[in-house]
């Protein structure tokens, strides 16, 4: 049984003092909580480099981070080898979100074994950026397979698909620079069978957006903005189903087919 510590306190009149015994916990009650709350604790820390710094607070939480649904990893700060170190250590079969943000688009091989993971362990969301240019163009063929994706947001990536995409469970897409023709989009369009929201933001290099076989596509929201100040060429939408549009800082014609 642990031993209990006490001090004491004077209350009322200073002439007549008394001691009452004021008992200090033994133990942390933060980290006697069960793992799901610590787990969703650590969640709003923004990257997971930090989330492990946690390891070093008590014996309770060394282990903690390593199964965490949340994972967040920003490569301009952190090296690829340090990232697949952290990847060995986890030990969750299931991840919630996985997030990478990088300039090592030239090491394809990292950025393949870091989605590969996130993939065989389920992730519902996955957020990939880039921060070099030309846009990252080098997405296996398993990137397009994934029956478990309910939300993919990808900036600065080339979208070109040579095996047919199954995002059978995808709801939320969201491209931010992205290159990408209109077949090869047409092509992701017809492998998300339950999308509800698109975002397309300065995707320039489409020109056709035909969403009349999303039947559940209900929001859609484009930015079109040229980037080198050069004219744009105007964009046909063909959108039956949408209930909610916006259109953010649009320099360019759009066409509307409802």
């Amino acid at each position: 049984m642990e031993e209990e510590h006490h001090a004491t306190v004077a209350v009322g009149n200073p002439s007549h003092r008394f001691d009452r015994p004021l008992i200090r916990r033994s133990s942390d009650s933060i980290s006697n909580l069960p793992d799901e709350i610590l787990h969703h604790i650590l969640s709003f820390i923004p990257e997971t480099n930090l989330v492990i710094r946690t390891s070093v607070l008590s014996k309770r939480w060394r282990h903690v981070w390593s199964k965490t649904p949340h994972l967040s990893f920003e490569w301009l700060m952190v090296f690829p080898k340090l990232i697949n170190k952290t990847l060995a250590s986890y030990t969750a079969s299931k991840i919630t979100s996985f997030h990478l943000c990088t300039s090592y688009s030239h090491e394809a091989g990292h950025v393949h074994s870091s989605i590969e993971f996130a993939m065989s362990h389920n992730v519902d969301n996955l957020s990939l950026a880039f921060s070099s240019f030309p846009p990252y163009n080098k997405f296996p063929d398993f990137f397009y397979t994934s029956s478990s994706l309910k939300r993919v947001e990808l900036r600065s990536a080339s979208l070109t698909p040579s095996c047919i995409v199954s995002w059978t469970s995808l709801r939320d897409l969201s491209l931010t620079r992205c290159k990408l023709s209109d077949i090869s989009f047409l092509k992701i369009l017809s492998g998300c069978p339950i999308l509800e929201s698109l975002s397309l933001n300065i995707c320039e290099s489409l020109k056709y957006l035909d969403l009349t076989k999303s039947l559940r596509l209900t929001r859609l929201e484009i930015e079109r903005r040229s980037c080198f100040r050069e004219p744009m060429q105007s964009m046909q939408i063909v959108a039956p189903h949408i209930h909610y549009l916006r259109l953010r800082d649009s320099e360019a014609h759009c066409t509307f087919l409802v």
